[in-house]
């Protein structure tokens, strides 16, 4: 089997004990036997970050463990180490503040997090990021507001009188008013920006309406291009007309159906051509348990730069 290995940070790679490179965004791939256990070990460059290790086989690939995230395929894997333990775990507190009836404090300890003390309690992982916080009101209602600033993208997150999550996600910009106003890039392949709209029900925020915006995409676009801009338009609630031949026409909600429950669309490793041959084709993520994903693949064909089927990969 071949597998994909990448990390959150640089990591010295290390496979059945021998060396295996540098790995990271930027991952390394590795052929190994099937039916063997196998140990794999991320050693961090960062020294403050312990290592982090596993036996690789059919029980990792069934249940990782935590930290780790597994995307199986019929040709292969993607292993990624996503969280490492610090060493250090000293308290440290950069933010509090009394909002919507909660006392918030944000403090790291051994990763960021934010607590919300009220009637009720939560505590919430948060990105490694700037926290601000404060109080917004939404159509008359109040919400505590956690902003995290610095990573690729800021992250907003609302938190209701009762101290539940109204709302999570990332945001490029945001309004609050008689309803909340919510814009982020999605980066996908084709540059997706996503912009929502909610009102505030009872402490719940509800989707009142979304549009989805791509780069502009040329009048004929090109035919490997087109199953990601067909697969992200369906995943993110956009209309997929424009890149459907006229016998598809009006048939979104129903490719949607036909899909499934995908929830990221991966461009395929050089294994998959290897073993499949040049396919005009996608990946689909399915989540399978909390950190454990199966990756279907799904070719189009078309004609004129339109879509004229859909079809899974054998």
């Amino acid at each position: 089997m071949r597998v994909h290995f990448s990390a959150s940070m640089p990591c010295a790679l290390r496979i059945g004990g021998a060396a295996a490179g540098m790995c990271g965004e930027a991952d390394k791939f590795a052929d190994l036997p099937g039916g063997e256990d196998i140990l794999v070990e991320f050693l961090p460059a960062d020294g403050n970050y312990f290592p982090l290790s596993f036996i690789f086989g059919a029980h990792f690939l069934a249940r990782p463990p935590l930290g780790v995230e597994a995307y199986l395929y019929d040709c292969g894997a993607d292993v990624r180490a996503a969280r490492f333990a610090p060493r250090s775990l000293s308290l440290r507190v950069p933010a509090q503040a009394r909002a919507a009836g909660l006392l918030l404090t944000a403090f790291d300890w051994g990763g960021p997090r934010l607590c919300a003390e009220g009637k009720n309690f939560a505590c919430l992982d948060l990105p490694s990021a700037d926290v601000q916080l404060g109080e917004e009101h939404i159509g008359g209602e109040a919400f505590a507001r956690a902003l995290c600033r610095g990573g690729r993208a800021d992250r907003l997150l609302l938190l209701a009188p009762d101290a539940s999550v109204a709302f999570d996600g990332d945001a490029d910009a945001y309004a609050c008013g008689d309803r909340l106003q919510v814009r982020a890039r999605l980066f996908d392949l084709c540059g997706h920006t996503l912009e929502r709209t909610f009102r505030a029900r009872g402490g719940r925020l509800i989707e009142a309406g979304r549009t989805l915006r791509a780069r502009p995409l040329p009048e004929q676009i090109d035919g490997r291009l087109l199953p990601f801009a067909l697969f992200e338009t369906l995943l993110h609630g956009g209309d997929a007309s424009p890149l459907l031949s006229p016998a598809l026409a009006g048939q979104t909600e129903a490719l949607r159906r036909y899909l499934g429950g995908y929830t990221a669309v991966r461009p395929p490793k050089e294994i998959f051509y290897r073993v499949h041959g040049e396919v005009n084709a996608a990946g689909l993520v399915y989540p399978r348990a909390e950190n454990a994903f199966d990756v279907r693949f799904f070719r189009v064909e078309s004609e004129g730069g339109r879509v004229t089927n859909v079809l899974p990969v054998e």
